[in-house]
């Protein structure tokens, strides 16, 4: 789906996930949340298109196309249950870095070589759909528990350069089917804070998955809240010959409204 009609799509079907489930419950405690978050992040990683695994053709996303902080966005649905205990969350990311820099050395990337000392154009989207369900114990002020998300997440690299037969366009994607499992904390010491963490991790062949987040969650009236902290995610995906390892961290912010 083109990226200029996911966000709405996204965004509309969490409203009216949210609706449908709010509209069976008559308790004035929210249990509902939307939240929409702007992130800064910066990658770091190395990937192989090549199909073979000649060393010269890992590409490492700072040395050779030196990518920046770069902003995204995320959209995320959440309900609690009446006690607490359980926690249920849906949500989509995209973050998207592009970077114009001068090569300095020459590598192979899907067929074709690109020359040392030559412009290229590197563009690297990260993409995430995520559901999560959490069992948490403790009291109305701190949640804590086991977590499971399952998701897909898609990785993009498209470079546009000089190469050895003339200026030449070469994509390599890879879209994974993701699980963690790990735990869901949530500490509200007042009606008006929330401080929460989420944590998980697998390791499956030769896959490797982990991300982390924390941060808090401020509410001047009932409804309406900001929200604010730091993520850490890190990808391995290995696909025959081709591999991608990805990582990304930086601060998030946004508003929330919850019912």
């Amino acid at each position: 789906m083109p990226n200029c009609f996911a966000r709405p799509v996204v965004l509309l079907s969490l409203i009216l996930l949210a609706a449908v489930i709010a509209n069976g419950q008559s308790s004035d405690k929210p249990k509902n949340e939307i939240e929409v978050r702007g992130t800064v992040s910066v990658p770091s990683g190395e990937a192989n298109f090549s199909g073979n695994n000649d060393p010269g053709s890992t590409l490492d996303f700072n040395r050779d196309f030196d990518f920046k902080n770069e902003f995204g966005w995320e959209a995320r649905y959440t309900y609690r249950s009446e006690d607490g205990k359980q926690k249920i969350q849906a949500g989509y990311s995209s973050t998207n870095w592009e970077r114009t820099t001068t090569l300095t050395r020459s590598f192979n990337f899907q067929g074709q070589t690109f020359v040392a000392s030559a412009n290229v154009r590197s563009e690297l989207n990260l993409r995430n759909f995520r559901g999560m369900y959490a069992y948490r114990w403790g009291n109305e002020k701190v949640r804590i528990g086991p977590m499971l998300d399952l998701g897909i997440i898609k990785t993009d690299l498209d470079i546009t350069g000089t190469t050895t037969s003339g200026t030449r366009e070469a994509d390599g994607a890879i879209t994974k089917f993701a699980a963690t499992v790990g735990y869901d904390l949530d500490y509200d010491p007042t009606p008006k804070i929330n401080i929460f963490n989420n944590l998980g991790a697998i390791a499956f062949h030769h896959d490797r998955l982990f991300h982390t987040e924390g941060g808090i969650k401020v509410f001047p009236s009932k409804h309406i809240g900001v929200v604010g902290g730091y993520k850490y995610q890190r990808y391995r995906w290995v696909n025959d010959n081709n591999f991608l390892r990805i990582s990304s961290h930086g601060p998030f912010f946004g508003g929330v409204y919850r019912f």
